[in-house]
């Protein structure tokens, strides 16, 4: 339900190799996944005039919106925008793509999101700056310079002894991930583990394990957006944007943020479900970020799809969210299994599902889908729903 300006749909989506080793050439990652989502949606180069792509503007990382213009020969764009680094990671570009599209500002783009391991995205610690300034002067002596998994690591501590549950709750998103890739031929970990294994996996910032972090490859992954009205006469069934919304969380900051848990994942869900007639009993599928297993129980509990402090009970060991459950999560094996393509391949697993096209890893009857990226001030979310 668009409150504002034209409906949106999602139409196609793409692929490139997924690798763990080798250095592969983001722009021929890029052609490949563009040109498959182009195909999927049964368009053209010459059908696209906006381009939004997300990225760290490292080396190894997304190229530029014109990069890509030119390589795929699109004579003229009306709109681009290149996110580097600020927003909800890869979903960022869809969402920017869709108010776009509804403000009339385009009508079909292509988002992706192109990732390698050159890139320097290896979930590797930091060390702390030998001088520290600003607020990390008050991080620095206890080892903290930044990186995301001592955060992580901090955050994972304080859940358990806030609001209860285990560690295992935890094991459960990774072991989730494991049942789920296991039916999709592009995962990269497809064998299942169990909760012993989850509890034996190297320690990473205790009490952050190696099975608590999404895995590095290289890989792109792209959609194609237009209006609803365009996308009823595509090749594919059309999946709509039914909302959309973003959140910081009061006094945003990675660290010191009023919210250390959630950061703006709470407003954030808040907002929409106010954006939407459907409600939380109408999801079929949830497609939640797993750079790292906090994220997607926060995600969980900030979309209501069971109280704040709930999860353990909720999930009942596991069985809620796989395969059979009651709420089929990150069905495609999530960053956890599939691959770290930050962010975007949630958004193209939730049309697949919703076009009811993934085969042996199918959620039957999939209308409703809720896909969320990202933590801390940087939060993003979408509600889609099969046709127009």
């Amino acid at each position: 339900m668009n409150r504002a300006g034209r409906e949106v749909a999602v139409v196609g989506v793409g692929y490139s190799d997924v690798s763990r080793a080798g250095e592969p050439h983001i722009g021929a990652l890029t052609l490949d996944a563009a040109r498959a989502a182009l195909d999927d949606a049964g368009l053209t180069t010459a059908d696209i005039d906006a381009i939004v792509e997300y990225s760290f503007g490292f080396r190894g990382d997304s190229p530029m919106a014109v990069s890509s213009q030119r390589l795929l020969g699109i004579e003229n764009l009306t709109m681009f925008n290149d996110i580097m680094g600020s927003g909800p990671s890869g979903l960022a570009g869809a969402m920017d793509a869709s108010m776009a599209i509804a403000s009339g500002a385009c009508e079909t783009a292509l988002v992706y999101r192109t990732i390698t391991r050159d890139a320097g995205h290896t979930g590797a610690l930091r060390e702390a700056p030998t001088l520290a300034q600003g607020s990390m002067q008050f991080t620095a002596p206890y080892g903290y310079g930044g990186g995301i998994i001592l955060a992580m690591a901090m955050k994972k501590r304080r859940r358990v002894a806030e609001l209860g549950g285990s560690y295992e709750d935890y094991g459960y998103i990774a072991l989730n991930s494991r049942r789920w890739a296991a039916l999709n031929p592009r995962a990269i970990f497809r064998e299942p583990i169990t909760m012993d294994d989850y509890f034996a996996s190297r320690p990473i910032a205790d009490p952050l394990l190696l099975f608590d972090c999404d895995y590095p490859v290289n890989a792109a992954c792209a959609a194609i957006l237009t209006t609803a009205e365009r996308a009823r006469d595509l090749r594919r069934p059309p999946v709509a944007v039914d909302a959309i919304a973003y959140g910081t969380g009061k006094r945003p900051d990675w660290v010191y943020a009023d919210d250390f848990l959630f950061g703006g994942t709470i407003p954030c869900g808040e907002a929409l479900w106010r954006r939407t007639d459907l409600t939380v009993a109408d999801v079929d599928v949830a497609e939640l970020y797993d750079g790292f297993t906090h994220i997607a129980i926060s995600w969980i509990e900030a979309l209501g799809l069971c109280g704040i402090g709930e999860f353990h009970d909720w999930v009942d060991g596991g069985a809620r969210i796989g395969p059979g459950g009651g709420l089929a999560l990150n069905t495609y094996g999530g960053q956890l299994a599939a691959g770290r393509m930050h962010g975007l391949a949630f958004l193209t697993e939730a049309v697949e599902q919703l076009r009811g096209g993934c085969g042996a890893r199918q959620v039957p009857g999939a209308q409703v889908a809720v896909v969320a990226n990202a933590h801390g001030p940087q939060a993003g979310a979408m509600v889609l729903r099969s046709g127009t």
